[in-house]
């Protein structure tokens, strides 16, 4: 008797294991009813807001991979345009058979003038919308945000992956420009001081690079390259940091990561320079309350591998690397100058010295918050001190120069 309910029970089990099985997943979503979003672009024309989107064609992409080609370029763009983002956004289905997916996008390109008119509504859109990812990469162009879109990148297949690819690569080796997600855009603008530097794409050369029978040459016509960086206060665009000025920057923000770094040697031969690749730094902001203004200081260390050296003096001696390690803590401090003078020149704190100071003297931050960029950021001083160690020179202690010339 027992044996036999025993068995009944293990039968109903089984099939009700069976059931949650074969109902498979009811929220599923199925890839001919989709077109998915590789990069999209935001533009503002005529008083109404253009949203342009890079749709990836799987049919193109499987030939290329298989041989066979169809002609057919990887990728297609296409916009709509409304008096909101959402409203543009919702009239696609005017046009294409199937619903936008914009799970796997991957950068968001904002033209020079919607940034100027304000990104209010493109931030409340991310913020409000559950298919949007708050990890999307954030760009600004001067030219309109469907020219970025169209033109296509040698080598890669989905433009709007490659060009996320490209700031993450620059962010690793080069440190001039941060990557920029919208949730890091959203977590600046409404920090301490409200600003925010966004790196900038522009398209080099002239003959866009927009069909396939365009990429079958040895070279490019013209090409999509990082350029400068664009600073926000508050919603708006409101100047632009040219690559030497945001590298100063990075410094201060503590964004360096790997870098190269280069200056003359210390016989002040200034057209010989030396060549240091920087494999780690700190940078520690501090601030001081100067009588009736306030003093910044900037403190930098800074290690890294002497890669190009043509100088005379002998590395094998500790005074000739210590002359070359100060060489190089000059060269940074004007790096740093140029880079903090640029930011006061746009009156918008995008470097941490206002939440350095927030955290010190939270009290009078809340007296200082109302004018800080426009009044008090503006005549603050900076005091830069910079520490660099070489760590290793390579495996000779001459230059090739030098070594030339012995006897």
């Amino acid at each position: 008797m027992h044996n036999n309910w025993g068995r009944k029970i293990g039968i109903v089990g089984l099939i009700s294991l069976l059931c949650f099985a074969l109902t498979g997943c009811g929220n599923r979503t199925e890839l001919n009813d989709i077109s998915i979003v590789s990069a999209s672009g935001v533009d503002w024309k005529n008083g109404k807001w253009v949203v342009s989107y890079q749709l990836v064609l799987p049919q193109a992409i499987a030939s290329h991979g298989s041989g066979a080609s169809t002609g057919s370029a990887p990728v297609n763009v296409f916009s709509t345009s409304g008096d909101s983002i959402r409203g543009a956004v919702s009239k696609s289905s005017f046009e294409m058979s199937r619903r936008l997916y914009f799970s796997q996008n991957q950068i968001v390109v904002v033209s020079e003038e919607a940034a100027k008119h304000g990104l209010t509504s493109l931030f409340d859109a991310y913020l409000r919308n559950l298919d949007s990812r708050e990890t999307v990469s954030v760009f600004l162009t001067k030219r309109s945000a469907r020219e970025v879109l169209e033109h296509l990148i040698p080598l890669e297949e989905i433009p709007g992956a490659a060009i996320e690819r490209m700031i993450s690569n620059e962010e690793k080796n080069g440190s001039t420009l941060p990557h920029m997600s919208v949730y890091k855009v959203l977590l600046e603008l409404l920090g301490p001081t409200k600003a925010v530097g966004i790196p900038s794409l522009q398209i080099a050369g002239e003959d866009p690079l927009d069909s396939l029978d365009k990429t079958k040459t040895t070279y490019s016509s013209s090409k999509i390259k990082l350029a400068q960086l664009g600073v926000l206060h508050e919603d708006k665009l409101i100047g632009w940091l040219n690559h030497e000025e945001s590298y100063g920057a990075m410094w201060i923000r503590d964004q360096i990561r790997q870098s190269t770094v280069w200056f003359p040697c210390e016989e002040k031969r200034t057209s010989e320079v030396s060549v240091l690749r920087i494999n780690g730094t700190k940078t520690r902001l501090t601030a001081q309350k100067d009588g009736d203004s306030w003093k910044l200081k900037v403190r930098i260390k800074a290690r890294g591998t002497l890669m190009e050296y043509p100088c005379e003096a002998d590395l094998s001696k500790p005074e000739s690397i210590a002359a070359l390690e100060k060489q190089a803590e000059q060269k940074l401090a004007m790096i740093v100058k140029e880079g903090f003078m640029a930011v006061q020149g746009l009156k918008a704190d995008i470097l941490g010295f206002g939440n350095a100071v927030r955290m010190k003297y939270p009290k009078q931050w809340n007296k200082l918050s109302k004018s800080w960029n426009e009044d008090i950021f503006p005549n603050t001083k900076v005091e830069t001190k910079v520490d660099v160690v070489i760590e290793r020179t390579g495996m000779s202690t001459d230059s090739f120069s030098k070594l030339q010339h012995k006897d």
